[in-house]
């Protein structure tokens, strides 16, 4: 432990050096040195220049990419307990994940594509005995061992002016926003639960077997998704750094319930039933999704059907039985039908004569998703089930989310971003839980997220700062949920070679809300980039 930490001394220390590569410096030959040190630096590429290039020098049709990209988080706080989690962590996350892409080029336009991940997490390592135990239910907190996770994405792509055709296991990306709204074919991994950001979705969504086919007209184009395959969220769950501490039971107890991390049985004691899951090879359980895009000008606007599973099992109480600890339930997960209708438009412009600022560009975006009776646990008829009473314990509401998004470009090459989102459950009452696309917590929530971004000049814009602040109101109960506050420093050492020093802080609301639960998980990170 001593030598991990010891390590990330010098690792922080290193970034927050090279960070600032113009601070003055005395003597002669500390820059001298810094500055032969900078050159080396600029040419490092030691993959691509004994991999890549002599591979692609043999194999002509052959590309190939790569990088390796290493993220530490680490709280700033004690190791406190929190609700039911024995936080006796420090490290959110130590993952090492390494891309391997290849491409043939059979003709102009027939192309093979193999995208491959290694990740290890050395969080499990790190922290103390028993701290984190969710990869001894899923590997995959630890490690990706198995086949369908290190071969990410497997495609033939067959492509003209007027026609693609992609077939193959891949990711498709139909959003734009900070936050996921129409940008919901592929289910996706959320090992970091509200720390994930949208720079990560690319690395943490879970891609699909499917045929993915666009024609272009002459001023729109159809896009058509045929998807056999089925992939769940991956949620944090026991053992995991960003498990909530609202989830009972305790560490203690939950560490050494087999039965329960193994999905069998949950705090209550109830008895959880496999899964039903869509099968491949059954037609009726495939998805299918169809993408309309209209430009016109400056303009461009689309609309969006996807005949989708729900990403989550839907618990639903089939029975009740008794035994010496008391009333408890049968519960059935199921992966249930939901209908998603979605809207998206873009607009760009340049506003003239803008006092002090001269010529503004903007660029406006706004997407929406209309989801069809999505399901959500009725905790209230949950307890009357379990005192006698009939029923499933699930209701279905219509739920809306949408965000409009206004982007400016300042002078200085300054970035704002202003995103009001909205959340909304048609039908709310009290005693729901969550449910796909609705609000967490309440009838509706509104995010309005701000972000700035500006690079140092005095650095050739290498060194880049921003901010993203994330307010979370709701209605009716809660009315605030907290805030995440997001402050990042980026550093282009070199066109191979970047790092990043983030720092997250979660401040305000309750115990018991989104942001609120998670109050004294601020935490400072590293990210590592190296692309070959």
């Amino acid at each position: 432990m001593r030598f991990y930490r010891r390590s990330f001394s010098v690792l922080a220390y290193l970034c927050f050096t090279l960070l600032l590569p113009q601070a003055h410096v005395p003597q002669a030959h500390a820059s001298t040195s810094l500055a032969e040190f900078e050159r080396k630096l600029a040419t490092f590429d030691p993959a691509g220049r004994h991999f890549i290039k002599p591979l692609e020098r043999k194999l002509p049709g052959l590309a190939l990419t790569g990088s390796f990209s290493h993220w530490f988080d680490a709280l700033t706080s004690d190791s406190d307990s929190i609700g039911f989690r024995d936080r006796d962590y420090r490290v959110l996350q130590a993952q090492s994940l390494l891309e391997l892409a290849a491409s043939y080029r059979f003709s102009p336009n027939l192309e093979l594509t193999s995208i491959n991940h290694l990740l290890y997490d050395l969080a499990y390592d790190i922290n103390a005995d028993n701290a984190l135990y969710a990869d001894a239910s899923d590997t995959r907190f630890r490690r990706y061992n198995e086949t369908k996770y290190i071969a990410r994405e497997f495609y033939f792509a067959y492509r003209t002016t007027k026609f693609d055709a992609v077939l193959g296991k891949q990711q498709v990306a139909w959003g734009k926003m900070d936050g996921q709204f129409i940008d919901v074919i592929n289910s996706m991994d959320l090992r970091e639960s509200v720390q994930l950001e949208s720079s990560d979705y690319e690395n943490r969504r879970l891609p699909m077997w499917m045929a993915n086919i666009t024609y272009y007209f002459d001023n729109f184009s159809l896009n058509a998704l045929w998807i056999p395959d089925f992939e769940a969220n991956l949620n944090p769950i026991y053992g995991a750094p960003w498990s909530s501490p609202l989830l009972p039971p305790a560490d203690q107890i939950a560490r050494e319930n087999s039965a329960l991390l193994a999905g069998r049985s949950n705090a209550a004691g109830d008895r959880i039933l496999a899964t039903h899951k869509p099968a491949w090879n059954r037609f009726r359980d495939h998805q299918f999704a169809l993408r309309l895009d209209v430009a016109s000008g400056a303009l461009t606007w689309g609309l969006i059907y996807y005949y989708a599973w729900e990403r989550d099992p839907v618990p639903f109480v089939t029975g009740r039985f008794t035994d010496a600890s008391g009333d408890h339930l049968i519960v059935e997960p199921s992966h249930e039908r939901l209908h998603h209708f979605g809207i998206t438009s873009d607009y760009a412009w340049v506003a003239s004569n803008v006092p002090v600022i001269g010529t503004l560009p903007i660029v406006f975006r706004a997407e929406a998703l209309y989801t069809r009776d999505a399901h959500f646990v009725d905790f209230l008829q949950q307890g009357t089930i379990r005192a006698g009473a009939s029923g499933d314990a699930i209701s279905q509401h219509d739920t809306v989310r949408a965000a409009l998004a206004f982007e400016f470009a300042f002078p200085d090459k300054i970035t704002v971003i202003f995103q009001p989102s909205f959340y909304y459950t048609f039908d709310w009452r009290e005693g729901l839980g969550a449910g796909f696309g609705g609000a967490i917590g309440d009838e509706w929530n509104f995010i309005p997220v701000f972000f700035i971004e500006r690079p140092v000049r005095r650095t050739r814009d290498r060194l880049k700062l921003n901010a993203t602040i994330s307010p979370y109101l709701s209605g009716p109960n809660k009315n605030y949920q907290g805030t995440k506050t997001k402050l990042v420093a980026t550093y282009e050492f070199s066109q191979y070679i970047k790092g990043s020093l983030i720092y997250t802080d979660y401040s305000g609301g309750d115990r018991d809300d989104l942001f609120g639960q998670y109050h004294l998980w601020d935490n400072i990170g590293i990210e590592i980039l190296y692309e070959f």
